[in-house]
């Protein structure tokens, strides 16, 4: 310790020492200060692009959204109007990616699929599902009814099948019911079998039990056969 004392002592008192000491310092921050610099000067450029994409893009979606709510008081009637079409593809194509757009995309498909233009409904229910998971459900039972009206009850069932998975509460039994009922039209009886007989354990109306058990016991009769 004595040996460390002096030694500090001895570079203090040397002005040559110290200031070749500040010199080396000098030197190295000098070769590391153009780095500091620029990475200073890439992240304030970083923050400002940042700002600014998202200043964009909330006035886009904002603008989005004033040009669907022009047309939201058509969507509304009792009759839907096939002209309002339209408009909502200008939404969509002028917009598109933003909230107002997938929204539009959505009336859309509804305003398809009731004038009975099932397949091209069928293909903005699946543009909804890849693109929006969280409207994936709603779009995936939706696209189902497609695939109903156009015949091909085995895809029906295939896109039904995740949202009978996933569904929890009153709405369980009534998507179970559907997706047991499209695999006995798709010709699948070992599957019809398997969610007639799931709707029979779980808990149901009283009244529908009887049918369900005759169900689940027909198509359960029809695989061994």
């Amino acid at each position: 310790m004595a040996k460390m004392a002096t030694r500090r002592r001895s570079v203090l008192q040397d002005p040559d020492e110290v200031l070749n000491l500040a010199q080396q310092g000098l030197d190295l921050l000098k070769r590391h200060l153009k780095w500091l610099v620029l990475g200073v000067g890439l992240l304030v450029l970083g923050l400002t692009v940042w700002g600014v994409t998202a200043n964009l893009q909330m006035r886009r979606e904002a603008r989005a959204a004033a040009a669907f709510e022009q047309v939201r008081p058509q969507l509304h009637r009792p009759q839907p109007n096939p002209e309002v079409l339209k408009t909502l593809d200008q939404v969509i194509q002028e917009f598109p990616g933003t909230a107002a757009s997938w929204e539009a995309e959505l009336y859309r498909a509804n305003i398809l699929y009731q004038t009975g233009k099932y397949a091209e409904a069928a293909k903005a229910y699946e543009t909804l599902q890849s693109h929006v998971p969280d409207w994936a459900p709603l779009a995936g039972e939706s696209l189902s009814y497609c695939y109903e009206a156009l015949g091909d009850y085995g895809k029906a069932a295939a896109v039904l099948l995740p949202v009978a998975e996933s569904t929890s509460g009153p709405l369980q039994g009534e998507v179970r019911r559907r997706l047991a009922w499209l695999y006995e039209k798709a010709g699948n009886r070992p599957e019809a079998a398997r969610w007639w007989q799931k709707l029979v354990e779980q808990p149901t109306d009283p009244l529908l039990l009887p049918y369900l058990q005759e169900k689940a016991a027909a198509t359960q009769g029809a695989v061994k056969k």
